[in-house]
Order: structure tokens, then C-alpha cells, then sequence
């Protein structure tokens, strides 16, 4: 299994999985879980260790500047991810709703996720974007999911995941929402997760 911290407040509650963007560790999207208190909550480390330090869920073809990003890596580690965290809920006797997210990398991640039909009752991508190779899969689904971004983002434009939006929103039950940000999370952005979550 992935390595992993996680809050369990009981069986019976919802799970949040957060998965952390490229760069980052475990630890990085842990730092929310205070503000989710009555939410179990687990966030995987990704396998690839960089050489600045920090892990990737995925290799990034960085040549010519460019972004270059291979789906089938990104499938192939989402079912990894889906059966670890299903291993987990297992093993800790988990029963309740579960919620899958993530940051940057990690939302890309978690959009893949839901492409994949798993069977989470609600998705939160956060500064993430559907690849274009995804373009003509079928996103007419009805299971909630919210994506937020940042007009300002230099890391993954905005206009990437405005894009996307325009497929997510097949799904009656798709929200998207952006901010006066750049590639983070701020105040508003975490209190429309929450509120998100909350009426799941």
C-alpha cells in the first residue's frame, strides 16, 4: 500500500481521500484536515520520488518547455490509488460516504478516477484540468463533482480546466468554480469545498 497519514473519526463518517500535486508529500493536504473535523481523512504519498525532493503520482515530459503528460501512466496509477484506498476502508472497517480529491497532479489524478467510474459518492478537483486525450470520453455521469481553480494560476491555466468544464458539465451535478488566485488554495476556495462536502 501507498504510504499514508490519516484522521479516522469513525467508521460510519465520510472519507475524504486528497491526493498532493507534483513536488509535494503526504503531509502537504493533511494540513486541511482540521477543517473537516467530523470527516475520516487520508491522504497517499505518490510512488515516485523526485530528485529536488517531493514525490509524482507521474512523469512529466518537461522537453521544450512543454507539459506532455502520458494518459495510460495517469490510468495505471489511478487504479492503484483506487485499490489501496479501498484496501484501507477494509482493513479500518470503513463504512461511511467516500469523497475523492486532489491538488494540481492530484486533481488530475482524481478527474482520471472519475473518469474510471469508481464508486465514491462525490469528486473535488482543485486545480486540475481534464487532459485532452479525455476529450471524447463519456462524462455523462450524475455523481457529484466540484473543480476549482484560480484565474491567475501560472502552473495549469485557467483556460485549461475552462476547457475541461465544458465536457464535466455533461454531468447535471458538476460545479465549477474559479477565484482571484494563482496555484494554491485560499480562504473562499476551502469554504466552497466545505460547503461542497457538506450537502453531499
Amino acid at each position: 500500500m501507498l504510504e499514508h497519514v490519516s484522521y479516522i473519526h469513525s467508521p460510519e463518517s465520510p472519507t475524504l481521500m486528497l491526493l498532493h500535486g507534483y513536488g509535494s508529500n503526504k503531509d502537504d493536504l493533511f494540513g486541511l484536515q482540521p477543517f473537516f473535523p467530523e470527516m475520516n481523512f487520508i491522504c497517499f504519498q505518490a510512488p515516485k520520488s523526485l530528485d529536488q525532493g517531493g514525490f509524482a503520482w507521474y512523469d512529466i515530459d518537461w522537453t521544450n518547455g512543454t507539459k506532455i503528460i502520458d494518459p495510460i501512466s495517469v490510468k495505471d496509477v489511478s487504479r492503484s490509488v483506487m485499490n489501496d484506498l479501498d484496501a484501507w476502508k477494509k482493513e479500518k472497517k470503513i463504512t461511511g460516504k467516500t469523497i475523492v480529491g486532489g491538488f494540481s497532479q492530484g486533481g488530475i489524478l482524481s478527474m482520471s478516477i472519475y473518469s474510471l467510474n469508481y464508486d465514491a459518492d462525490a469528486f473535488v478537483v482543485m486545480s486540475g484540468y481534464m487532459l485532452p486525450e479525455w476529450a471524447e470520453m463519456d462524462w455523462q455521469k450524475t455523481t457529484p463533482l466540484l473543480q476549482t481553480h484560480g484565474m491567475a494560476d501560472p502552473v495549469i491555466p485557467f483556460e485549461w480546466a475552462e476547457a475541461g468544464a465544458l465536457k464535466l458539465g455533461m454531468n447535471s451535478n458538476y460545479s465549477f468554480k474559479s477565484y482571484q488566485m494563482g496555484h494554491h488554495l485560499n480562504a473562499q476556495c476551502i469554504t466552497d469545498v466545505q460547503l461542497f462536502l457538506e450537502a453531499i
